[in-house]
């Protein structure tokens, strides 16, 4: 008859308790800020997200937005008060771009993360190749599904924005239609007095510009803030309105 030693029990029975015991150790050795760090870089990802969301619904058509990570080496002490999103000067909301998200709190700190906004909008495509000073028809023009941020200049999307205008240039068949491709009268002139309007976080700031250039619905412009004397690109929006991004 077999006997088994009750000194020394098998290898299986003393197994499964000390692999418990060294999970337990892995768990409780985790550093103790992680999930702070965690939390932090998902109120980052969240700042910047919700600016690009408000910054590319001006645009019209169906944003989609791409948040880079931060990287995960960096370290935030918490913020307490809410963070703060904004684009560096000069940068246009659509496409590669990036964000500035900051604590305003009493532990300041900022980080740049990498953004990709893409807009997809029905924009109006000649259906043919088009020739310059004919006046366009509703069969010159189709629709057609595309991303604003690779279009040039400020794209179409009503018709009647283009039928029986006359264009500039020639036009390949399927090019996007633009204001500026457009012979249209000019809605603000050199050296007019202009209203600038600044949209940005659920705000409107409005002040008084001097238009630098000629400009027609859709087109980009220079203007210069009277108040600030600060030279900045806009977009014709109506006849003496210009509209800039916060």
């Amino acid at each position: 008859m077999r006997r088994h030693n009750r000194l020394f029990p098998t290898r299986r029975t003393e197994s499964i308790p000390g692999l418990v015991i060294l999970v337990v150790l892995f768990v409780f050795a985790l550093p103790a800020g992680a999930g702070e760090e965690v939390s932090q870089a998902v109120a980052i990802e969240k700042a910047a997200r919700e600016f690009m969301l408000v910054q590319a619904r001006a645009y019209g058509g169906e944003p989609r937005i791409d948040v880079g990570a931060p990287d995960p080496r960096l370290r935030f002490a918490r913020c307490n008060l809410p963070l703060v999103a904004e684009l560096p000067p000069g940068s246009r909301p659509v496409g590669s771009t990036t964000v500035g998200v900051r604590c305003p709190g009493s532990t300041p700190w900022s980080i740049y993360i990498p953004v990709r906004v893409q807009i997809l909008a029905d924009i109006l495509v000649a259906a043919r190749p088009l020739a310059r000073g004919v006046p366009l028809t509703e069969s010159d023009i189709t629709l057609s599904r595309q991303d604003l941020a690779a279009v040039p200049g400020s794209a179409l999307t009503d018709t009647a924005q283009a039928v029986g205008k006359r264009l500039r240039y020639p036009v390949a068949a399927g090019a996007a239609l633009n204001a500026g491709l457009l012979d249209l009268p000019p809605l603000v002139k050199r050296g007019q007095n202009v209203t600038i309007v600044s949209t940005g976080q659920g705000l409107e700031v409005r002040a008084t510009g001097e238009a630098l250039a000629d400009g027609t619905s859709g087109e980009t412009i220079r203007v210069r803030n009277l108040l600030t004397r600060k030279i900045i690109q806009g977009t014709v929006q109506d006849t003496g309105l210009v509209r800039v991004s916060m």
